[in-house]
């Protein structure tokens, strides 16, 4: 008897690519997809790694499968953005050992910056097959048939969770590891592996990207007779002639919807793409209406409507594009209020629908403790008196730029900050330009950025919060930090002889020391050229985890009779162990860590 286990989607996904015998593993840290490379490591013979971004884990992945490994790589949407160069050559050669790309998507955006559906970029654009799971079960047993499949076409294969997917969890039957793992071995094929605008003689001098996208398009009919057989395809017999298309866990939404209104109606499940085109067909030739349910795009009712069209078909086709709504992420209330819309007998039968309980709105903030807080401060009072701006990044220090403390102007990418310091500082505004970084995201995509300041002699001060862990997604070590995926001791990168190398002045600060810190950007943003900045400071809850103390405990108190109720201390330092009651400030004893630097911050002395 198999055994079975209570897993998250993220771990499933994990077992089902090491019982497909996956053997070189890669990925970037991101919500919410980061358990799977760490929950990796615990199987035998695999090489895992977290990469310094998504472009390099893929084309690490790549050189895996082309001695004939397994591989894996693995990020969310937004690092699928940065892998994209990679994807669109990696499409035209195809693979060798199976490789399935893991771009987990996050509707709601409830941890990333943006919505953005995965569809669109590897299968619209890239033409790679898809895989979309509607439970975490189906994304463990679609991730083991994609190395078969990838194998079987020479294509990678993409698993496409969604944020619900990767961290629901179910029980999950294991099946058992495979006892022995394949040789490497590399077979030199410079026709598909060397891509190069160079004419074929043996294909008439047609010049050979032209003939691997030919041999791209050509594998689209055999993705597509392998889709119509598909398990993860089918269709479901219901009542009336409104059907309802749930596309991975679209198709979870609607089974829960109709439990809780005791309906039954035409169902077509959809986990593939390309799409299985008959079973399409013969699902909207069996209705009048059909309301598609998908995460984030309209990428398949589009689709429908095309293949309609096409047929000959007189079914309307209701999405994300025409009538459900077209941002946010779904749930199964979502599907029973929109088929109210459109099945009255249904509406009639809705549940009783509780009234939502209004909650305080939580703004983003740095922890209590967090080093990050005593340099935002500084910051803060720096631009209010030179007039400075401050380009942002991504990471935990990305908080700063809501209220109270408003320092960041500009939030985008994983290493835009510099760059959009760079052209604003050339742009000849006479104010001082700061652009902020994390020391990740410095290694991800940031020194380039960086490189670029340099060798233009921008005028710019860059301030690099290192404090050596990826904090933000749950303290994976990256270059800056002394230890590997696995624990083990690894080479560490010096960021600050990196800019020195790179001809950059090199400044320290002590984060802690707000009035050093608050010097040292003054005097740095006089300094003609680039600058560098490096707030070194271990993260603190990390660190308080580890048992390790990261400053000098200070046990301060609010005297009420000197504190006038001004709040700059609430106003400019925002720290959540501050609370303002009666027109004084109080501290509250069950959140503070007495790092004392709302004593530093009050001027009047009040806070001692």
């Amino acid at each position: 008897m198999s055994e079975k286990k209570f897993l998250m989607g993220n771990h499933a996904i994990a077992r089902g690519a090491a019982e497909a015998g996956a053997t070189v593993v890669a990925g970037y840290p991101g919500t919410p997809a980061s358990e799977i490379v760490e929950d990796y490591v615990q199987y035998p013979g695999a090489y895992v790694e977290w990469a310094a971004n998504e472009k390099v884990a893929t084309e690490i992945a790549i050189g895996g499968s082309l001695c004939n490994q397994r591989s894996l790589a693995v990020m969310k949407h937004n690092g699928t953005n940065v892998a994209t160069d990679f994807i669109m050559h990696l499409n035209f050669t195809g693979v060798k050992g199976g490789m399935v790309l893991l771009s987990a998507d996050d509707p709601g955006a409830n941890s990333s910056q943006n919505e953005e559906d995965t569809r669109i970029l590897v299968h619209t654009y890239g033409h790679l097959p898809v895989f979309d799971p509607s439970t975490p079960a189906e994304a463990k047993a679609m991730i083991k048939d994609a190395y078969e499949l990838s194998e079987k076409t020479e294509l990678c294969f993409v698993l496409r969770p969604v944020m619900r997917i990767c961290h629901a969890r179910s029980i999950i039957e294991l099946e058992p590891l495979p006892d022995k793992l394949r040789e490497p071995s590399l077979e030199n094929d410079r026709s598909r592996y060397v891509m190069s605008a160079v004419a074929e003689p043996a294909y008439g001098g047609t010049l050979r990207p032209v003939i691997r996208h030919r041999w791209l398009n050509q594998k689209q009919e055999e993705l597509s007779a392998i889709m119509e057989e598909s398990p993860y395809n089918w269709i479901e017999e219901g009542e009336g002639e409104v059907g309802l298309v749930g596309c991975g866990i679209g198709y979870s939404y609607i089974k829960e919807a109709l439990e809780i209104a005791g309906k039954k109606l035409p169902i077509l499940k959809l986990g593939t793409l390309p799409l299985p085109r008959q079973k399409v067909i013969q699902f909207l030739r069996s209705v009048k209406k059909v309301l598609v349910y998908e995460e984030v795009e309209p990428v398949v009712a589009r689709m429908l409507r095309e293949i309609a069209y096409t047929e000959g078909i007189e079914v309307e086709v209701l999405g994300r594009d025409n009538f459900l709504p077209p941002e946010g992420e779904m749930s199964a209330t979502y599907v029973l209020k929109s088929l109210g819309q459109v099945v009255p007998s249904f509406k009639d039968d809705l549940p009783f629908a509780h009234e939502p309980i209004p909650v305080p709105t939580r703004i983003r903030s740095q922890c209590v403790g967090c080093p990050y807080r005593g340099m935002l401060h500084a910051l803060k009072t720096t631009i209010r008196k030179n007039k400075g701006i401050v380009t942002g990044d991504i990471g935990c220090h990305d908080a700063g730029s809501f209220a109270p403390m408003e320092v960041q102007s500009t939030i985008y990418c994983m290493g835009s900050s510099i760059p959009m310091a760079i052209g604003m500082a050339k742009t000849g505004i006479d104010r001082p330009i700061y652009a902020m970084i994390g020391d990740s995201t410095l290694f991800h995509n940031g020194i380039i950025g960086l490189l670029d300041a340099i060798y233009n002699q921008a005028n710019v001060t860059v301030i690099i919060n290192d404090n050596r862990t990826t904090a933000m997604t749950g303290f994976q070590p990256h270059p800056g930090s002394e230890v590997n995926v696995r624990g083990e001791e690894a080479p560490y990168m010096h960021i600050d002889k990196i800019a020195s190398a790179m001809g950059a002045k090199v400044y320290y600060i002590e984060p802690y020391d707000i009035e050093a810190t608050k010097n040292t950007f003054l005097e740095a943003a006089k300094e003609p050229g680039t600058k560098v900045v490096i707030a070194k400071a271990p993260c603190f809850l990390r660190s308080s985890r580890l048992g390790i103390k990261t400053f000098p405990e200070r046990v301060v108190k609010v005297d009420p009779e000197r504190c006038n109720g001004c709040k700059v201390c609430i106003n400019d330092f925002g720290c959540p162990a501050l609370i303002f009651k009666d027109g004084k400030v109080h501290i509250d004893e069950a959140t503070c860590v007495h790092c004392g630097l709302c004593a530093d911050v009050c001027k009047r002395g009040a806070i001692k």
